[in-house]
């Protein structure tokens, strides 16, 4: 018996009959229960703490939305004001105003007054069942095309499509996070698969090795070569063991239950590329997801809402340059009183009307004002411009990107499928004693190194289909059917 023989016999080791090397396939496995990524997007949507703060962001904007509509709520105000002194009742006054702002920037005026005493102010005195007054004021010059009110609503407005922008862009960001981690969740775990494979298929080889050295058919050296290789890929295992465990701890960070509690995956999850939304997108649908980009880019959006609060701010600062003119006409009546309140021969001798004007000699505050507002306006719309353009050269990346990775991805199946052939047909030769031990474990390991290359290719694909949900604002491109 020769030396390493004996070296090989004194370590324990085992033989074991000889017969061919099972196929492997390395491009599916079925074990554990698919946790598949819609599902894992939807999850993420409804629990995640950063879900929930997006839905505050929006919120938080129409709340501030209802509150610029406030400057439209009709206001009631009423006063009493009392004196009596010595026996001897002065006055007795008593005010009630509702006031109604008008859309176009008037103000329609309701009021009752009553005054009773021997001393009230003689242009304050009324009947003794008191007096009403209906009016309406008018702005001539400033504030008759916008005011601040309506300026405030306007730029509520934008500020409320601002928010929900806002809260596309947290969704959409937490989104590519996630499919990022996703794909490595899947790619470790295809990489474990194929580890364990692989160390399988070496353990294999190393019994056959040995029941071959012991019929006299191989160099008992073989048997350490077949060793080594089962050693190196148990070694692989590890690696790939220890790498699915830290995806698989970033990717259960995404999930929470109902009550906004961390949860965990289930024991026996296993990703599968099913809503992936592999395939169905290329260069020729560039001029849809770019206008597609352009309504719904979430950066865009919010700029846009910049631009219309920056609008309406110029609007108003254009209304200081004109004077301040507004007139004012109410008529009135007594309480209780036979004719009908607006009856235009009665209204003829009973009105109240008035004319205010203001006009200041420089204009040095309202000028400031309109050059101000105009910069900021300008420098919104270079902003507008400068992020379409980034847009746009990121759709146009995400989608070559994308289209490269399914062209890569066709070649890639095909090498794995190459690789096994020649692997298949080294294993023949080593058999047939025209080859040898090391030739077939290079092949093999060609097999698993473009197994694995399939792999990331194919988690690449959820950071592609990701970056383009986020360029374009549709995060509905990340679950397109396969």
């Amino acid at each position: 018996m020769s030396r390493h023989l004996l070296v090989i016999l004194a370590a324990g080791i085992a033989l074991a009959p000889l017969q061919a090397a099972p196929a492997q396939d390395l491009s599916a496995d079925t074990t554990g229960v698919p946790f598949t990524f819609p599902a894992f997007v939807d999850a993420v949507l409804a629990n995640h703490p950063v879900s929930q703060q997006a839905r505050l962001v929006a919120e938080q904007a129409r709340a501030e939305l209802r509150q610029a509509w406030g400057a439209f709520d009709p206001k009631l105000v009423a006063s009493w004001d009392q004196k009596r002194f010595g026996g001897t009742e002065y006055f007795k006054y008593f005010d009630a105003e509702m006031k109604i702002p008008l859309p176009i920037g008037a103000d329609v005026t309701l009021a009752f007054d009553r005054t009773m005493g021997r001393y009230s102010n003689p242009d304050r005195r009324t009947t003794g069942d008191g007096t009403f007054t209906a009016g309406i004021s008018l702005p001539l010059g400033q504030r008759i095309i916008t005011d601040e009110r309506r300026t405030a609503l306007r730029q509520a407005r934008a500020a409320r499509d601002a928010g929900d922008a806002e809260r596309i862009g947290i969704l959409n960001k937490l989104l590519f996070s996630a499919a990022k981690d996703y794909g490595a969740w899947y790619e470790t775990w295809r990489r474990r698969v194929i580890a364990v494979e692989g160390e399988g298929l070496a353990d294999f080889r190393l019994r056959a090795i040995r029941q071959r050295v012991a019929n006299g058919e191989s160099a008992p050296i073989d048997t350490i070569e077949a060793l080594l290789e089962l050693q190196r890929r148990q070694v692989t295992r590890y690696e790939t063991e220890a790498a699915f465990y830290i995806a698989t701890l970033n990717l259960t960070a995404y999930v929470w239950d109902a009550e906004g509690r961390p949860a965990a995956l289930p024991a026996d999850a296993a990703p599968v590329l099913t809503g992936l939304g592999r395939g169905g997108l290329d260069s020729t649908q560039l001029n849809r997801l770019l206008e597609t980009a352009t309504e719904r880019n979430p950066d865009l959006l919010k700029v846009r809402a910049k631009v219309q609060q920056a609008e309406a701010e110029r609007l108003l600062a254009t209304q200081g340059l004109l004077p301040f003119a507004e007139a004012k006409l109410a008529g009135v009546g007594e309480r209780g009183a036979d004719q009908p309140f607006f009856n235009r021969s009665r209204l003829d001798d009973n009105y109240k009307a008035g004319l205010t004007v203001a006009v200041p000699m420089l204009f040095l505050k309202e000028r400031g004002k309109f050059g101000a507002t105009g910069a900021k306006l300008e420098f919104q719309e270079y902003e507008q411009d400068r992020l379409r353009r980034d847009v746009e050269y990121d759709v146009r990346a995400s989608i070559f990107d994308l289209a490269n990775l399914e062209r890569l991805l066709e070649r890639q199946v095909g090498s794995v499928r190459n690789a096994r052939v020649l692997r298949d047909a080294e294993q023949v030769r080593f058999e047939n004693g025209e080859s040898t031990l090391l030739i077939l474990n290079i092949r093999e390991r060609m097999v698993l190194d473009e197994a694995a290359k399939l792999a990331s290719m194919e988690a690449k694909v959820a950071s592609a289909r990701g970056a383009l949900a986020l360029a374009t604002g549709d995060r509905t491109l990340l679950t397109l059917p396969r």
